[in-house]
């Protein structure tokens, strides 16, 4: 798991890329897709362009790979880790756990599975329950198919930032075929 976990992260770093500093782009300066916000926050006090691969690795692994849970969702789905992993990246964690536990409320079965979430953002325990529940009820199918249904959410949240800022509109391409090809 530790070598696939690892993979990810490499993955997701590549696909963020190297330094970018961008007015329009509300996340402003960033290196390997991490902000200067969440570079500070984690005691980086160095220039963004020489922000250590290492520490950004470590960045992605503690406030992202950890806060979402992932080491318990990768066990059951790599396909939903990934789309969960990136969305967090992305949109942030807590944006990504409310989805997650929006879609697991409406698939439920009317609670016949597990009670209803708290759609909070926090992937605590009654999250990763429910989520067991439903893959012991759905299988490898049902998980599949909830990794494309955040997949849609996803995609519906970024048209949604785009229709609220007109300004975001340039990005929309690039993070719509992000989506759809991860």
């Amino acid at each position: 798991m530790n070598n696939l976990k690892k993979a990810l992260i490499y993955e997701l770093i590549t696909r963020e890329g190297g330094y970018v500093n961008d007015p329009t782009d509300r996340g402003g300066e960033t290196m390997y897709g991490i902000t200067e916000q969440v570079a500070r926050k984690n005691g980086y006090t160095g220039l963004m362009k020489s922000l250590p691969y290492d520490l950004a690795f470590s960045i992605y692994e503690k406030r992202y790979w950890h806060a979402l849970k992932l080491n318990n969702i990768y066990t059951r789905n790599s396909e939903l880790a990934k789309q969960l992993f990136d969305f967090g990246v992305n949109s942030g964690v807590m944006s990504a756990g409310r989805c997650l536990q929006k879609v697991l409320n409406v698939l439920n079965k009317q609670q016949a599975l597990y009670t209803d979430l708290v759609t909070d953002g926090i992937l605590g325990t009654r999250t990763i329950t429910a989520l067991i529940k439903f893959d012991q009820h759905r299988k490898q199918e049902g998980l599949a198919l909830l990794s494309e249904i955040i997949r849609g959410q996803r995609i519906s949240f970024c048209i949604d930032i785009a229709i609220n800022d007109e300004s975001q509109e340039k990005y929309q391409y690039g993070w719509l075929k992000r989506i759809v090809n991860l």
